[in-house]
Formats: structure tokens, C-alpha cells, sequence
């Protein structure tokens, strides 16, 4: 594995720098709510040198969702638990507000198939998809899944779900949205897939 040197490096290090606080201005404020002048004033530096590495605001808002991913995926760690979590990630992520709000509208813009968004979107519904179907997998040789359930389509089902009680949860009124994904796992994978 290769590893970047010199400007390379740098900007590798400088790009995470400003998705990361872009990522928390988000956070606090909502993404229409954040001038690229706060997030270089964040980040300890110029909004010129913010357009250098992201030539538009939607560009390093889509970097700031990437940001998210990358500090999820480094705490989970690995596959094991992913239905399990399921239903409590869901939970916790209709509470962060502002950032659901960012990914909701980005993911409906990504629909574009020309819209900046749409690989990053392709990327991560690959990603997620096989986080799950992998845990079903698991789930299937531990014998609490039947074997005859298709993992991919069922992956596939699960996400969909939590993508659609997640948008609806946003629109309102809120309702208990564990709840739900938890009774499509047990719907789609039998009584002791959360066992």
C-alpha cells in the first residue's frame, strides 16, 4: 500500500480538514445555514484556499456527508452487529437533525444520474448493502436466519425501509422509528434475528 508524500499528502490532510468542519458546522446549524466563509474561519483558513479544494459549497457538503460515513465506519469497525444496530443507529439518526436533513436532500438530488452527488450515493448504497447482506450471512450460519432468506434482497429491503421511516420520521409527526425497523428485521429474517 502506497502512502501519499509531500503536497499530496497535505492536501489529502487539508480537503479532511474542511469536510470534517464543514461537517460540524452542519451539525450545529443546518447546511443552509453555513457560508463558506464560516467553514474556512473554522477550519483556520481561507475561503480562496476552501475553493481550491472544493470548488462549490455543494461539493464540500457532499465531503462532509463522505466525513460522516468515514467516522461511523471507523467506530462500528466491522460487519458483526449491523442488524443488530439497526433499529438504535436508526433512532439516533433522526435526532441529529441538520445532518439528516443535509443527507436527505443530497440523496434526493443524487437521483440525477449527472448530479455530483449520485456517485457518492452508489458508492454508499453498495457499501451499506454489503455491511448488511454480510450480517445476514453471519446471522444464517449462526442458525437464528434461515438459510433460505436471499441476504442481497433482503439487505437491499432493509435499507430501503430505514431510508423511507427516516424520511417520513423527518416530514412528521415523529414516531417511534426503532420500532419499525425492528419489526421489518423480524419480518424479513424470522423472530430471532435480533436475539
Amino acid at each position: 500500500m502506497s502512502t501519499k508524500r509531500g503536497p499530496y499528502a497535505k492536501s489529502d490532510v487539508r480537503r479532511r480538514s474542511l469536510s470534517a468542519a464543514a461537517l460540524e458546522l452542519v451539525r450545529q446549524k443546518g447546511h443552509r445555514n453555513v457560508a463558506i466563509t464560516e467553514i474556512a474561519e473554522f477550519a483556520h483558513t481561507s475561503e480562496p484556499t476552501v475553493y481550491y479544494h472544493f470548488p462549490t459549497k455543494e461539493s464540500l457538503l457532499i465531503a462532509a456527508l463522505r466525513q460522516h460515513d468515514d467516522e461511523n465506519i471507523h467506530a462500528r469497525g466491522h460487519e458483526a452487529g449491523a442488524i443488530a444496530e439497526m433499529g438504535s443507529r436508526a433512532e439516533i439518526g433522526v435526532q441529529r437533525t441538520n445532518y439528516a436533513r443535509l443527507y436527505n436532500e443530497l440523496a434526493g438530488a443524487a437521483a440525477d444520474p449527472e448530479h455530483p452527488a449520485n456517485a457518492f450515493f452508489q458508492e454508499r448504497w453498495a457499501r451499506s448493502i454489503g455491511v448488511v447482506s454480510t450480517d445476514i450471512r453471519r446471522l444464517q450460519d449462526l442458525g437464528r436466519v434461515p438459510v433460505s432468506v436471499d441476504a442481497d434482497m433482503v439487505a437491499h429491503l432493509l435499507l430501503a425501509a430505514w431510508e423511507g421511516l427516516q424520511l417520513q420520521w423527518m416530514q412528521g409527526p415523529p414516531f417511534d422509528i426503532r420500532s419499525l425497523i425492528e419489526a421489518h428485521i423480524r419480518i424479513l429474517l424470522g423472530p430471532n434475528a435480533l436475539d
